[in-house]
Formats: structure tokens, C-alpha cells, sequence
């Protein structure tokens, strides 16, 4: 799991509990240092696993009703680069939905799609998630054949030599989750998201910061003198990066963000030098470009 929907519990003259927030993994990610049970832990890291959850929700998210449809709830994840939004039904919460349900919509459409394509007896669909399944999944595999059609081409790529604080940077100024590493020769060596970094700032203190209209400004808020922020690359990045061909099947990388339980796929060519990246929100706005393809078709 990587979020935690917070509800209060009822108190006098209230019949059940409420919806608060949500806690995220980056949110508590950012409020434990790096120095925890290590050399160099001071008293406040360790206070800092005893403050009250209250100060780092986020209270009053975007989110959804039960009669939302796919394609809006989908379009507000996208275009608020959110990958989780709670359900509520009258102030209620009655669920959650992520990228990760999202990617597993994918993989059943796949099924969708080549039960289509099937030669032979006629076999009936079974288990469809939402009307018009079958519109879709045909939409979906007339224009997404390979990785090259949603990958992300302009990348921007880093060294083991670089920084965290030049992760940062990057991150920051072009909205990206993930910065691919690579060697002398263009290579891929490795990937860091922006859960690497959170792992790796301090404590802030007190009070979760004001929200900032930069990306991650809040979760990224810290003393541009601070040491961590000098720890190179090579320290802190993912290694055994699962990675994608440009030519690769569009939906076999579907499957394999979804079996590898990864949020993205660096592309790279046969000498493993970096081409793109495809991500679980490039993923998502293919199912939207399909929903709205349908309903065109349909009109």
C-alpha cells in the first residue's frame, strides 16, 4: 500500500466516523531522516516517528463518487499528477482507486482484445469492468502497438556522479518522478525516483511546510545547506533497472509494470543507451485518449 485514507472517530452526537485525508508514502517518507538508528541521529529524528499523523495528512483531496466516470476520474489523476483518489459517496468514504487499479484495467482490456481476435467458436465476454469494454480495448489496439507509441522521448538523463540536490533540480523543473542514471558511454546503470530522494532528506521539524506551487515544493523543502544534499547518485539509486525496447509490445509492458509492481519503464535501444520512458501516468492517458476516441466513434 501506498497510501492511507484517515478517518476520525465519532464523538458525541456524531454516528459514525469521517473522511478526513490521506497519508502517502511520501509523506511519511519524508518526515523519517535518513539517520534514523544510525550514526548521526539526533533526538529529533527519532521524535519525529512520534508526532501525530494530523500534521502531515493531506485534508481534502481530489476525489471521486461511485457514479464518476472512467474517464473523469482518470482525467483528474492525470491532470493533477495524483496516482490515488478516495471514493466518497455523501461525505462517506466507500473506497480508493489508484494507478495501480488503473494498470490492472489495462491487463484485463488485453484479455478483451485478444478474445477478439480469437479464431474459431464464438466465446462469450465475461467479467467486463464497464460498458463499452469492447469499443475500447478495439480502439486501444488500432493505435498502441509498441512502448514507442507512449513512451516520453525527451529525457532527461543524470550520472552516478551528480547529486541528490541536482536530482532535485531536475525533478522539479520538468515534473518528472524518475531520472534515469547512466554511465560514460550514454548507458543505463540505474534509476531514481523522487521516493529515493524523500529517503534521503532530513527531518524538517515542526510543522509539515506550506504548500508550494513548485513541483514536490513541499515534500522537497529543505535547507539548500544541507549536507545530504551532496550525496551522489551512485549512492542512492535503484540498480537492477527493469527496462523496456522502444519495439517492445505496448501491452507487454503493461504486464510488466504491473507484475513488477513499478511505476516506470526507462526505453533504451539494444546497447541499453536510454531512448525514453513510458510511466504508469503515460498509461493512464492512453486510456483516456481511448475513452475519448470511443465516444467520437460513437456519436
Amino acid at each position: 500500500m501506498r497510501h492511507a485514507p484517515i478517518i476520525d472517530i465519532p464523538v458525541e452526537g456524531e454516528e459514525k466516523p469521517y473522511f478526513v485525508g490521506v497519508v502517502s508514502e511520501r509523506d511519511v517518507l519524508r518526515q523519517i531522516s535518513p539517520y534514523v538508528g544510525k550514526v548521526g541521529e539526533e533526538e529529533t529524528d527519532s521524535k519525529a516517528l512520534r508526532q501525530p499523523i494530523g500534521q502531515i495528512i493531506t485534508r481534502k483531496p481530489k476525489s471521486v463518487s461511485p457514479e464518476t466516470s472512467m474517464e473523469e476520474m482518470i482525467g483528474i489523476m492525470v491532470d493533477n499528477r495524483i496516482d490515488m483518489v478516495p471514493v466518497l459517496a455523501d461525505g462517506e468514504l466507500v473506497g480508493l482507486v489508484t494507478a495501480s487499479d488503473i494498470i490492472k484495467l489495462f491487463v484485463r482490456l488485453d484479455a478483451i482484445r485478444r478474445l477478439r481476435t480469437e479464431t474459431g467458436k464464438r466465446r462469450r465476454l465475461v467479467d467486463v469492468l464497464f460498458v463499452g469494454s469492447q469499443e475500447v480495448a478495439a480502439v486501444l489496439s488500432s493505435v498502441l502497438q509498441t512502448v514507442a507509441d507512449i513512451m516520453i522521448e525527451q529525457v532527461v538523463c543524470l550520472e552516478e556522479t551528480d547529486t541528490l540536490a541536482k536530482a532535485m533540480e531536475v525533478m522539479q523543473e520538468r515534473k518528472f518522478r524518475h531520472v534515469p542514471i547512466v554511465n560514460k558511454q550514454k548507458k543505463l546503470v540505474g534509476i531514481v525516483s523522487d521516493r529515493d530522494v524523500l529517503r534521503h532528506l532530513p527531518f524538517p521539524g515542526g510543522q509539515r511546510p506550506a504548500e508550494s506551487a513548485a513541483f514536490r515544493g513541499r515534500l522537497f523543502a529543505v535547507d539548500p545547506t544541507e549536507e545530504s544534499l551532496k550525496v551522489p547518485l551512485a549512492r542512492i539509486m535503484t540498480r537492477e533497472v527493469v527496462h523496456v525496447l522502444p519495439t517492445d509490445s505496448f501491452y507487454d509492458a503493461v504486464r510488466t509494470l504491473h507484475k513488477m509492481k513499478v511505476s516506470c519503464l526507462p526505453v533504451v535501444d539494444e546497447e541499453k543507451k536510454v531512448q525514453g520512458i513510458a510511466t504508469v501516468t503515460d498509461v493512464m492517458r492512453a486510456l483516456l485518449v481511448a475513452y475519448k476516441l470511443t465516444e467520437k466513434s460513437q456519436g
